[in-house]
């Protein structure tokens, strides 16, 4: 006797179990069984504003502008500083020159070298400050171009 191997043999197939849950949620892939995993809210997380998103470039361009501000201001309380001491060694120049019997037309100092017209000859002068702040000078015939 020969049998049919095209027929199934033993008991008739049963429905499926039922599913528990919400039939209409989403299906996670079997997350549920991470213990770090936690099913979302309802709500959709917000989209971050137009800060949020560049806050790292607008926190360096303020960095940067910050130095940049802080650099333009010490420049210029630096060049106040020069300036103030560059006309005080000119008054001391012409303090100098006077008390020595000449007539300045007009001095022009620069970081320790001046140029001056006494009497209407040119003159450079050589100025040297001590550990004590006192000033001497060296005078000499204009040699510059």
């Amino acid at each position: 006797m020969s049998t049919d191997d095209s027929r199934p043999t033993g008991a008739a197939p049963t429905a499926t179990q039922p599913a528990h849950g919400d039939p209409g949620a989403p299906y996670f892939g079997g997350a549920q069984t991470d213990p770090g995993f936690q099913l979302p809210t309802g709500e959709p997380e917000a989209e971050p504003g137009w800060f949020e998103r560049n806050a790292t470039l607008v926190i360096s361009i303020s960095v940067a502008v910050i130095a940049v501000v802080a650099a333009l201001v010490t420049l210029f309380f630096y060049r106040e500083s020069v300036d103030e001491r560059n006309g005080d060694t000119e008054e001391a120049v012409s303090a100098f020159v006077e008390e020595k019997g000449g007539e300045v037309e007009s001095v022009q100092c620069d970081d320790g070298s001046c140029t001056a017209i006494v009497d209407g000859a040119a003159y450079s002068v050589l100025v040297h400050e001590d550990e004590d702040g006192d000033q001497t000078f060296g005078v000499s015939a204009y040699a510059g171009n």
